[in-house]
Formats: C-alpha cells, structure tokens, sequence
C-alpha cells in the first residue's frame, strides 16, 4: 500500500478543503500515479491511474514524482501537459516526506474564470500548495510514527497501560490483557482502580511523581492475585519532568508492568541458574542405585513432598536436581536453601522474605524469599534438621496452606512450590528427642528417598573413578589412563567416609600430583596411603571378572575384527550372542 493510502480520508478531506477554499479542483495522487483523493472531475477518477501508471512518460505528474520539481501550466498545449478532462491550468507540487516523493497535489482551472484566478498569482498558489503537501506529509509520519509505536508496544514483554488524568485507561498492549485476563474492549475506558483497587495511580498523576520497580499486589476473584514489579512514569502536559509538578499539571500515566513470576524467573535463569541434571546423571549401576532411580523417576513429576536421607556427600543434592529436571516444572526455578549455613537470625527472611521496614537495614522495598522466588519450580531444603523449632512450625503452615506472610508483613502470598527436604541427620530420633516436630517430619517424609553410602555399594566406586578420572583429565588438560592394580585395590577397598565427595577429591588429588599416564599409590594423599586395615593383594572377584571379560573380548576383537560381519565371528568363537557382545563392549568401554 501506498503511503498515501494509509491516510486517504484525510487525503480527501484536505483536498474538499481546498477547492471549498481557493475555489480550484485539487487532486491528489500518491508515487504510484494513484489517484487518492480529489474534487468535481477527480472525485470519480478515485482509485484510477494516471499516464498509465509510467512516471517515466515525460507527463507532467510522472515528471514531479521522478524529479520532485514543482510546475505551473498556463498553457494546456504544454508537450508535458496531455488534458485529458479538458484542463486549462494547473499548479502541481511534489509531497516530500523525509527527502522521499511519496505522491503530489495538484490545483486545477477547468474554466476560463478559474484559469484567470490560478494565473492571478500562481507563486502565491503554488506556495500555498507546498503548505498542503508538507501538512500531507506529516500526517503520513504521524501515522507510521503511531503504527511503529504500536507494532513495539505489542512486542514488548511487559504490561502498559495508559491512562488519563483521571485514571481512566485509554490504551493498553496484548501483554496487559494477558496479565490483567481482561481484553482490551473491558480495559479501555474504564477507571484503572476498578480492576487495582489500591492502585498508587491517582498519587502519581496528582504529584507529578512516578516511581520505579515496586511490588504491588492486587487480589481478584477466587482469592487469586496480580502480582507485579510496577513502573509508572506520569505524562507531563508541558514536557517539563519536574519533580515539583502542581495538581493536574499531569494529562495522565504510563504504567509498565510484569507477573512477578516472570522477573524471579529471569533473574534466576541470569544469575543463579546451574547446569540442569538427568536422573542418568545419579551414577551408579549397582541394585540399590537403579532402584533409587526408578523410584525417582516415578515420582519426579508429581506434587508430593520428596525426603531424601543419606550421609554427607552421597550426592543428596545431585539427586534432588534431577527430580527437578525430570519433573513438568523444569523450566521454573530450582532454589536451594542450606539451612544449616545461614545464621538463625537471617534464616527466616531468607527463606520467607521481609516487607519494608521490617527490621533495621531491611531493604526499602522489602525482599521476596526463597519460597517467592521458586514460585512455580522447586525449592530444595538442605540440612532440614538444622532448622530452627520455630521456623519449623512456619514452614509446616506454608506446607499445608501454600501461603505465606513475610516477616514484618500482614499479607498472605500464595505460592505453588514443589519441596524436596534432605538431611543427614536422624530425623526420626530427633523427633523423639524433641528436636525435631513430628507434624513436620511426616509431612516432609511423604515420598521417603535413601541413598546408601559407597561401602555399601562397592560395585559402584569403579564407575565413579572413572567419571571422576575423565572429569578432571579435562579439567586440568592430563591424559592420565587409569589406575595401577595396588592403587585401584585401595581404592577399591577403602571405606569412603566421605562418599562420593571424598572419592572426587582423591581422583583431583591424584590427577595433580602424577605424572605419569597410571596412577599410583604414591599420588594418593597421605591420610589414604596410611589408611589401616586395606588388602593390597586381593581384588574384588566382580572387578576381576570384569578385567578378564575386557581383555579376552578386547583379545578376540584385536584378531579378528571390528567389521559388523567380524563381530559376529567374534561373538560366535566365545560362545554368545550377538546382542550379548555388544552390551559387553558398551558395559567395559571397549575400543579399537
């Protein structure tokens, strides 16, 4: 469409105005040779094409469009003047908006009379008619101004909603609608505090004052509730921006907003979002770890409350992220809150949050805890037991109303939070030490999960050594193969005290002292390599079993081949099935 076009009322009700006013027909084409608007002869020729649409005719209209010069004709016999309404005179200007010819206007004399009136004082018309085409212009303007304002209010992300001096809405985006659950045909026209009762709108317009990034919460039907980070910026009638605005000086506000949901979820995937984790991710093959894993992954996506129990470094925290990142609220948050590291006199407001001026220091706009911030996600609760008798009591309330009130506010705030509690600590006695509530405890101990120890699952430590010894080749640039047969029977046999945890910091230990391809008992750290009470001489029949599988499949592989055809020579010298050689090389990572 031609620019033009976008505003052809307009167009024609310049162009009544000036044959009402000069008494000359006006007609008005855009850069296409379209005739947009006109008057008497012109007003039926709407929609038609002049010079046949080829502004490279050598005619008068293609001559203004493709040089932007202005003509006055006094003579119809003029070579660039073909009549084809029996014409006597015309003044013709270009419409240049932005150094573009984006059409021109034309005054017409069909008579005698009017060709005198036009040759009267044709510099004075045609100064006239430059006024028209700059006017014609910046309606244009105005209008793709508007539609490009529009077009980037609808790709904006937040709520805006416009309102007048009286609070009453008269524009809003998609977004607004969205948030507010109101379309836009309920919102405009209606008073902004019909739908944000306490809304501090009205203040603004009347000081003259806005103010920036403040929570503000408004219930609605069902006992649901709005609840935004709220900018509003007052619209100045005179372009002053004073902060010392009088009364009404104000035409109205602009109010910028976002679910607060949304603002937590940002700013958590930018500055506290980790790495996201599989339940694959729980390594581990022996029966106790591949029925803790089915069981996770059983209840990852339900709602209940999951325990997990286990001594210190058994991965309890791996384990809760990957029930999260299995789970349907995998894209919301994942919040930890270690309840054991935070002095007792700030846990509270960590995990709940505080209002403005709940205690000295307290930030002006009050804080939102960890329970807002993993609104929607899951908020996992490490070392439980350490939480303070008090605090547990508000946390079994939060549990069972999905509400909570900040410290120092009177406000509920509603929550969907999925809680995954762990500790290593005997709840259970606590509970009957008085340590612990019992009401807290069961409802905590709904989906109870226990990772064992690594003692107890001695066929998982070979997996772990060899995660851990590829984790930190990468990480500090080795090439280091594996482990010679003394250092892997000690690893083998070692007790792990400190499970998992202790395990890694051994393998980086090691990796950074040796300096050879094998690792060495002489690489281990001292306490290890004087550790009591381990056999050096013997290795555990299933990893011996393992190492004879690889080297007479390895053996077998080297002679025969690689090729699918070779393979099932292979498989049938040993004595087994295809599928069974293949899961056997998969399981003892056999390469070429």
């Amino acid at each position: 469409m031609s620019k033009l076009l976008t505003i052809q009322d307009t167009t024609q009700a310049i162009a009544e105005a000036i044959t009402a006013a000069i008494e000359l027909k006006t007609e008005i084409i855009d850069n296409e040779l379209n005739i947009v608007a006109g008057t008497g002869r012109y007003y039926k020729k709407i929609g038609q094409i002049e010079e046949g649409g080829n502004i490279h005719s050598g005619e008068i209209y293609g001559l203004v469009i493709s040089t932007g010069k202005e003509y006055i004709i006094d003579d119809p016999k003029d070579p660039i003047y073909l009549p084809v309404e029996g014409e006597l005179a015309e003044v013709c200007c270009p419409i240049n908006m932005n150094n573009e010819i984006i059409g021109a206007i034309s005054l017409v004399a069909f008579d005698e009379e009017e060709k005198k009136r036009l040759l009267n004082k044709p510099h004075s018309l045609l100064n006239f008619t430059r006024k028209m085409a700059s006017l014609l212009a910046s309606k244009v303007l105005e209008v793709e101004t508007s539609n490009k304002i529009k077009i980037i209010l609808e790709a904006i992300t937040e709520g805006i909603i416009s309102v007048d001096n009286n609070g009453i809405i008269t524009a809003c985006n998609i977004m607004a609608e969205r948030l507010v659950g109101k379309s836009k045909e309920e919102l405009i026209g209606r008073n902004l505090k019909e739908f944000w009762v306490d809304s501090p709108i009205m203040d603004v317009i009347h000081s003259g004052i806005g103010y920036k990034d403040n929570e503000e919460i408004y219930s609605v039907a069902n006992g649901m509730q709005m609840h935004f980070i709220t900018t509003v910026s007052p619209l100045d009638l005179h372009g002053e921006n004073n902060h010392h605005s009088s009364k009404n000086k104000c035409t109205g506000a602009v109010i910028s907003f976002r679910d607060i949901t949304d603002v937590r979820k940002m700013v958590y995937d930018m500055t506290e979002k980790k790495m996201s984790a599989s339940i694959g991710e729980f390594l581990g093959n022996s029966k106790q770890i591949r029925d803790l894993k089915e069981t996770a992954l059983k209840v990852a996506n339900g709602k209940s409350t999951v325990l997990i129990t286990g001594e210190s470094g058994t991965g309890k925290g791996l384990l809760a992220k990957a029930i999260h990142f299995s789970s349907a609220r995998k894209d919301a948050p994942f919040i930890t809150v270690n309840c054991g590291a935070i002095p007792e006199n700030l846990i509270e407001s960590e995990i709940f949050g505080y209002d403005a001026g709940a205690f000295t220091g307290a930030k002006k706009n009050g804080k939102p805890g960890k329970f807002e911030l993993a609104n929607k996600g899951t908020i996992f609760l490490d070392e439980i037991g350490d939480l303070p008798l008090h605090l547990q009591v508000k946390l079994l309330d939060v549990i069972q109303q999905q509400k909570l009130v900040r410290v120092g506010g009177t406000r509920e705030i509603s929550v969907d939070v999925r809680i995954i509690a762990a500790t290593n600590r005997n709840l259970e006695k606590m509970v009957a030490d008085g340590e612990f509530r019992a009401d807290l405890y069961f409802r905590l101990n709904v989906i109870p999960l226990y990772v064992p120890p690594l003692r107890d699952r001695k066929e998982d430590i070979l997996i772990l050594l060899e995660h851990a010894l590829d984790r930190y080749n990468k990480l500090l640039g080795k090439q280091i193969e594996g482990f010679d047969s003394k250092a892997m029977q000690l690893l083998l046999n070692y007790t792990w005290p400190g499970n998992i945890r202790e395990l890694e910091n051994v393998v980086e230990y090691a990796v950074n002292m040796e300096n050879t391809k094998i690792i060495t008992i002489n690489s281990f750290p001292p306490r290890l390599r004087s550790e009591p009470n381990i056999q050096l001489d013997i290795l555990p029949l299933d990893l011996q079993r393992k190492q004879l599988e690889k080297r007479v499949i390895s053996n077998a592989l080297e002679k025969i081949g690689y090729s699918v055809e070779q393979k099932r020579k292979v498989a049938k010298l040993l004595g087994m099935s295809e599928s069974s050689l293949y899961r056997k090389i998969r399981e003892l990572k056999i390469e070429r």
